[in-house]
């Protein structure tokens, strides 16, 4: 079991829906945050947040979407605060459409932020983790990552290499001391139901019944992070989604149909 009072953690994507919620709920166990996002502006509205028993020690505005922001990030990290005890790769985006209607820097850009971003700056921490021989490392993937979701393609591949990398590298630092935890969550109330569509297939407004609370799902988030846990399935539709997924695997077969 993980005690994450006085952890220095590293979150990116500090701004967004989940970003804010692990901000506050880490702070109330009392790890001490380094917070990343694109977005300076709001950045700064996330660290004017109430406190708890932790804080945040120091921001970073960093772009992930290039090699070198994911440099500047790390530099800017282990100026300020040294060494991090726990990685959370938390940033990421999506795009709604057809493929083929959906423009070619898009899914670049997707793939560098979702995917290549969370290992680029693995590949960066997890040097000094392993000198000190502990360390954990969360990577947010989604129910996407194991249900291929038509019409969210590049977002769908993005999450299903994500969750790929952390069992990947889970398996290889199984003697280090370090640890890794993917997590899946379903729909949630954050700004990603708001991404953009491209093309000529416009994304439908999700049904209030199969939204999770972004609260909820970063609690049972942290509950898994605190046991160590692999695979974590924040929520009744993403518990429920795995299940069904694994005993009757044809969920991503199914014909679409076109509206």
């Amino acid at each position: 079991m993980t005690d994450l009072n006085g952890k220095k953690v590293l979150l990116t994507g500090a701004a967004g829906g989940f970003g804010s919620e692990f901000t506050r709920q880490l702070m109330q166990k009392g790890a001490r945050l380094i917070l990343s996002d694109i977005d300076e502006q709001s950045l700064r509205s996330v660290t004017s947040m109430p406190g708890g028993p932790g804080g945040i020690i120091h921001t970073v505005c960093a772009d992930l979407s290039s090699a070198e922001g994911c440099e500047r990030l790390y530099a800017g990290v282990r100026e300020a605060a040294g060494d991090i005890d726990i990685l959370i790769n938390n940033a990421g985006m999506l795009t709604y459409g057809h493929f083929h209607e959906t423009p070619v820097d898009s899914f670049y850009k997707l793939m560098q932020v979702n995917t290549l971003a969370p290992m680029h700056l693995t590949s960066l921490f997890l040097s000094d983790m392993l000198k000190r021989k502990k360390g954990h490392i969360v990577f947010l993937s989604s129910v996407a990552g194991f249900v291929p979701t038509a019409f969210e393609t590049s977002y769908s591949v993005s999450k299903f290499a994500l969750r790929g990398f952390g069992m990947a590298l889970s398996r290889e630092l199984s003697k280090s001391g370090i640890s890794v935890t993917n997590i899946y969550p379903f729909w949630a109330d954050t700004n990603i139901l708001n991404s953009p569509s491209y093309g000529n297939k416009r994304a439908k407004r999700v049904p209030a019944i199969f939204i999770d609370s972004s609260e909820k799902i970063v609690a049972e988030a942290i509950r898994g992070i605190e046991k160590g846990k692999l695979h974590v399935y924040p929520g009744f539709f993403a518990k429920a989604t795995w299940w069904v997924n694994k005993f009757w695997p044809i969920i991503g077969k199914q014909p679409v149909q076109e509206s």
